[in-house]
């Protein structure tokens, strides 16, 4: 195959698609390239047939890559058809994908710059009788190209701001379609190692702008806990979404990872029958405490609290207490302070990290914790909770029943959250 007029190995998907088909031998011309098709076998996808429509009748016909002889570049293209006759194209064959109808206008994930993207264009390379795609174009140059100003729309800028269009490409390392058969949805797959490299709330950004299906399969290829700190970065309404898409013990797996006030928050916008097959795959002792948190009203400090928390009896020794959060970090949200309760647990001090780690280790915490504990009851508003960290400038508050019975605590992000939702919802509409 010859392509002419080419200096060099590359061309564009938008130079072949639309070009005449010509019989190589009568010169009678077939119809038009409407998509091209590749195999995934490889490496980089490899082009070996075409999809063309017939100039009458409009029938979309398969003609394998080793039929075309000639590209006469913006012109025609040539194929050597003995038959005179081609397959008509139905289905595609396992593990190919049509170029065109999945890529082009559709959304994909720049891993580099954190965001969706849109395609503009795919950027081949040819050897001899050989073609791969190798980047995805999703630049402003590869639209122009496409609508045939390019050159133009380039002179223009170049004449007026000095300006140069430069190419935008993404690998297709970094870009991979998931199935390939899916012709109607991009669905598509990123490095887990990539991905791993991103913080959550950057992939939060990505998962944002893709439909459902394509978050449910990016957060299926993640660890329990990776997925679990994503899910927390996106608005309440995608969550909502993407819970109600996993399969119930994907998404059990996820919640078993996510703070229990965050798992409070979730379930509450989530329907009942939907719940309910979430708590039939958790423990009971689990389900008895997002149950009891569900109960309370929304305005209450009840609603925003997390359950979990490092508690210590007052003769334990500061070296004790440091081996307990060692033994209990990874099932802890944060840890600021650690609480003191007596039998009946009720909260009569607590004690900083800092202090555990300036004290002796055989010295008992209720000979240096702090016994003026501020906290609140847990049917306080949540207006007066906020205020309490606003006065006194506190990470974390805990949370008491009437008996001053250790509950719970709150986070200053969660109390001030609730009081200003539209806090959360501008992140969540940035995304």
């Amino acid at each position: 195959m010859a392509i002419e007029n080419q200096k060099n190995n590359f061309i564009y998907m938008s130079q072949i698609i639309d070009l005449p088909v010509v019989d190589f031998g009568s010169n009678e011309k077939i119809g038009y390239v409407c998509d091209i098709i590749a195999t995934l076998r490889e490496m980089y996808p490899k082009v070996n047939a075409l999809i063309v429509k017939k100039r009458f009748g409009g029938k979309k016909l398969y003609i394998p890559w080793g039929n075309v002889k000639k590209i006469i570049e913006d012109k025609v293209i040539f194929a050597n058809t003995p038959s005179g006759n081609f397959e008509e194209i139905l289905s595609l064959p396992e593990n190919e994908i049509l170029l065109k109808d999945m890529f082009w206008d559709k959304q994909i994930v720049d891993i580099s710059g954190a965001k969706v993207v849109r395609v503009n264009d795919l950027h081949l390379l040819r050897e001899e009788l050989n073609i791969w795609v190798v980047h995805i174009d999703i630049g402003f140059k590869g639209l122009i190209r496409r609508l045939g100003c390019s050159n133009i729309i380039e002179r223009f800028l170049q004449w007026l701001f000095s300006y140069q269009l430069k190419d935008r490409l993404i690998g297709w390392k970094y870009v991979q379609p998931v199935a390939a058969n899916s012709n109607n949805n991009l669905s598509l797959k990123i490095p887990q190692a990539k991905l791993l490299e991103l913080h959550p709330a950057d992939l939060a950004d990505i998962l944002a702008d893709l439909g459902t299906d394509e978050r449910v399969i990016i957060l299926g290829t993640l660890s329990p806990t990776a997925a679990a700190e994503t899910l927390i970065e996106l608005p309440m309404k995608v969550r909502t979404l993407v819970a109600e898409s996993f399969k119930p013990p994907q998404i059990v797996s996820i919640l078993n990872e996510m703070p229990i006030d965050e798992v409070v928050d979730l379930l509450a916008h989530l329907p009942k029958k939907r719940v309910n097959g979430i708590f039939n795959l958790m423990s009971p002792e689990k389900v008895n405490q997002i149950s009891v948190l569900l109960q309370h009203s929304e305005h209450v400090a009840g609603s925003l609290m997390n359950t979990e928390f490092i508690s210590a009896k007052p003769a334990m020794l500061a070296g004790q207490v440091i081996e307990k959060i060692k033994s209990e970090l990874k099932k802890k949200e944060s840890i600021y302070y650690v609480y003191v309760l007596d039998d009946s647990n009720t909260l009569i001090g607590l004690v900083s990290l800092r202090q555990l780690l300036i004290a002796p280790p055989e010295k008992p915490v209720i000979e240096f914790m702090r016994k003026r504990v501020v906290r609140v009851k847990v049917d306080s508003d949540v207006k007066s909770v906020a205020g309490q960290f606003s006065k006194y400038n506190f990470t974390v508050i805990p949370v008491v029943d009437k008996q001053n019975k250790m509950l719970g605590i709150i986070t200053m992000k969660d109390a001030f959250e609730s009081v200003f939702p539209e806090t959360r919802e501008d992140a969540g509409d940035k995304k």
